[in-house]
């Protein structure tokens, strides 16, 4: 019988393998993993700082290697994102995951780790809370449920009315195409999934249901990623898709929505697709496994329900 990966009382591993942080945000991580009933222990290195970068490559790298050949270390979050998870992952050693799987989780600019641990060792990887960022309660609960139970046969919840009052975000899914679509979940930041395009790190999109999000990118940019998506061939076979809160993204004048863009994209597929689904650079984030299997459910006038098999 499966076990969940976290109890209380076990250790997470905390790591930075993009951005760089200060103690402040460190400390903002340390008391959100023991608010929830674990011990924190951050990386060694983690306040290392090389411009844009926590430190140098081979360093940042180090902190995830490390981590997962702990065996205390139970669970491995990052405390941010931004830039840099790309530029390790030939650094990544995969044989110390495989042969020590725990789940890594994250989001943002960690959607090139979570996807390329997925494909190398097929370890199902988390598209979750970061903890360095302060969250809701609703993105803590949504971590703990999926983490400290067999993420199977769940049901991704909504956000309840004060959780969205309380961070001043309306979170109403909207049914684009009706349907059912069943597949492997995959997906994350969409620049981050373009930059993986061509890479020995890109993945086979038929069949998967996918899921997307975008911070501060204006329409016509979105539109361009969707059209390289599409000339690729990778909108083409999907089993659904799960578009989530696009923050900044509003369009300017004379520009196209977002909504029109999507539409454009999206409107006359033959899969199931959904919108303002609770995820993105917003505080309201659900936790997705990437690598598991899920079922998506969309009816006009009815609630989306997306269930992790």
């Amino acid at each position: 019988m499966e076990k969940p990966a976290l109890i209380q009382g076990c250790k997470v591993g905390l790591v930075a393998p993009a951005g760089p942080i200060d103690e402040k945000k460190l400390q903002i991580a340390i008391e959100n993993v023991e608010r929830l009933g674990f011990v924190a222990v951050p990386a060694k290195g983690i306040l290392n700082k090389y411009g844009y970068l926590a430190g140098d490559d081979k360093s940042r790298a180090e902190q995830i290697n490390s981590m997962f050949a702990d065996k205390e270390i139970k669970a491995i979050v990052a405390v941010r994102g931004g830039f840099g998870c790309a530029k390790i992952l030939d650094l990544i050693d995969y044989e110390i995951i495989k042969n020590n799987p725990k789940p890594l989780c994250g989001y943002s600019d960690l959607t090139a780790l979570l996807i390329a641990i997925y494909l190398k060792t097929g370890i199902v990887t988390y598209h979750s809370e970061m903890f360095g960022i302060q969250g809701s309660s609703y993105s803590q609960k949504c971590f703990c449920d999926m983490l400290c139970s067999v993420y199977k046969n769940k049901t991704i919840p909504m956000p309840s009315k004060s959780v969205c009052k309380k961070h001043k975000f309306n979170i109403n899914p909207q049914t684009i195409v009706e349907g059912v679509g069943q597949g492997i979940l995959v997906g994350g930041n969409l620049t981050l999934l373009l930059s993986l395009i061509g890479t020995v790190y890109d993945f086979n999109y038929d069949g998967k249901l996918l899921f997307f999000e975008e911070i501060n990118e204006p329409p016509y940019k979105i539109d361009r990623m969707l059209t390289q998506l599409q000339m690729c061939h990778k909108l083409d076979s999907l089993s659904g898709v799960i578009i989530g809160v696009n923050e900044g993204c509003d369009a300017k004048e004379n520009s196209l929505s977002l909504d029109e863009v999507i539409q454009n994209h999206f409107g006359n597929r033959s899969y199931p697709v959904v919108k303002d689904f609770p995820f993105g650079h917003i505080p309201i984030r659900c936790t997705l496994p990437i690598g598991a299997m899920a079922k998506l459910t969309l009816k006009t006038g009815k609630k989306a329900h997306l269930l992790v098999k």
